[in-house]
């Protein structure tokens, strides 16, 4: 029998239910984050997302990569004035970062910002599990970036060797302290590296909106799924867009029924139902989705009474004045618990106001490119042409085209759903740019190609 992750400890009176929400997993905003504005820092957030790649968890000092570059030079090429050149170049210009993925290691180091920064590095780390970094990589590099990689690679093998930081690497495993939440994303989010890691230039100029891009389909996933955790393991929930060039109007249902409405309505459910399952589980332990958990109290069908008993103190603790139920339900108790979760945000309640802000901290911080205000129907999702070529370029992936029918679906598969009347606008723009393949007038004789 599996035994659930739920504390031995759960509260069992008002008394010892704390008053304050706590969210450490799953997801990188707090609800302190919702007064701040630009709390996240791309830049930052690069250099944590390649760190927890690398499994390095110790900062690299540039300027000792700066005095190793220069030893180097100094004592290969006549002169200083030549370093004087290649110090503007490579390090006041910044032009190292632009050499390798590994360079972005540099932009992990502390600074403002840097707290909120690495919390969303690790939303990617859960999302990449057990990925692992092609160890040769296929980057064309001229005699001087050569060089600066072969200082890089020193600068990491110093760090290597540093007592300290092979303990920190023991203890810290990437994407062992979280199960993957939506696990059907995670499979893309790792194949899409894989892919983005044999065009390491592509990756490096596309790296922030590959990131970004993550960041919406992972939060609207995330979303859209917690409030079906009784039904199993996740799978991609219908979610419209509709591409930048086009109008939406009222008779488009798909876009209106299950477009940014919906979404926006999901949104609601990420802080309480998270907090909940936080509050739920063994502290330190690798934490567990409520869809995981849910399977587990199944088998623990005497573990009701204690989430019952918790339910009971919590809504007392929270003055809720809810009609609590005491079920031998394992999950009847659990559902109880996430509806008083949410009910504590809940329309009347003194945090409703809390919950609203943090909704639009999400949809400011993470999701601001793609919400566009049109018309009469309001907000609605919107993937712009940059957006649109990068996810065409990674669904094609390692083929050289793939017919239209099975692009979309690969779409799909991702969380970005558009109906038939973006399945013409997304032609017209393949047909605009020139990667289109038409074997004859039936739609599904219609090839894609990528354009890398």
């Amino acid at each position: 029998m599996i035994v659930a992750q739920i504390r031995a400890d759960l509260p069992q009176a008002s008394k010892d239910v704390n008053p304050s929400n706590a969210l450490s997993s799953y997801f990188p905003i707090r609800t302190s984050d919702r007064k701040n504005k630009e709390i996240f820092d791309w830049d930052t957030v690069l250099g944590f997302t390649v760190k927890n790649a690398y499994r390095k968890y110790q900062e690299l000092d540039v300027e000792a990569f700066k005095s190793g570059v220069e030893a180097r030079f100094i004592g290969k090429l006549v002169g200083e004035k030549f370093w004087l050149v290649l110090d503007k170049m490579y390090f006041e210009r910044e032009g190292f970062y632009n050499i390798a993925p590994e360079f972005l290691l540099f932009k992990a180091n502390k600074k403002q910002g840097a707290t909120a920064s690495s919390r969303l590095g690790d939303m990617y780390s859960s999302l990449m599990q057990d990925f692992l970094p092609t160890e040769k990589l296929n980057v064309s590099m001229n005699f001087l970036e050569r060089e600066l990689y072969e200082e890089l690679k020193e600068q990491l093998k110093k760090q290597s060797g540093n007592k300290e930081s092979k303990s920190k690497k023991n203890e810290q495993v990437i994407g062992n302290n979280e199960y993957p939440y939506l696990p059907f994303l995670t499979k893309h989010f790792q194949q899409d590296l894989h892919f983005l890691e044999e065009h390491p230039k592509y990756l490096l100029s596309k790296f922030t909106d590959f990131l970004r891009l993550y960041a919406v389909l992972y939060t609207s996933q995330l979303a859209l799924n917690l409030g079906s955790w009784r039904e199993g393991k996740p799978g991609p929930k219908r979610c419209y867009f509709i591409l930048e060039s086009e109008k939406a109007s009222e008779e488009r249902t798909n876009v209106k029924d299950f477009g940014f409405g919906q979404l926006n309505r999901a949104m609601h459910n990420i802080f309480p139902y998270l907090a909940m399952s936080d509050s739920l589980q063994i502290p330190k332990a690798r934490k567990q989705p409520i869809w995981k958990l849910a399977q587990q109290l199944q088998e623990s069908p005497e573990l009701a009474e204690k989430l019952s008993n918790y339910a009971e103190a919590f809504n007392e603790r929270r003055g809720l004045d809810q009609k609590i139920v005491q079920t031998k339900d394992p999950l009847a108790a659990l559902e109880q618990l996430l509806k008083l979760s949410k009910d504590e945000f809940g329309r009347g309640m003194s945090k409703h106001s809390i919950n609203n802000e943090y909704v639009q901290t999400i949809q400011r911080e993470l999701c601001s490119n793609f919400i566009y205000s049109r018309g009469r129907i309001g907000k609605v999702l919107v993937i712009n042409q940059d957006y649109l070529m990068l996810l065409t370029n990674l669904v094609i992936g390692k083929q050289e085209k793939m017919r239209f029918h099975e692009l979309v679906l690969a779409f799909e598969s991702r969380g970005v759903f558009l109906d038939k009347q973006s399945h013409a606008a997304l032609i017209e723009f393949y047909e605009r740019i020139g990667n289109v393949e038409k074997m004859s007038d039936s739609g599904d004789a219609v090839y894609v190609r990528k354009t890398i």
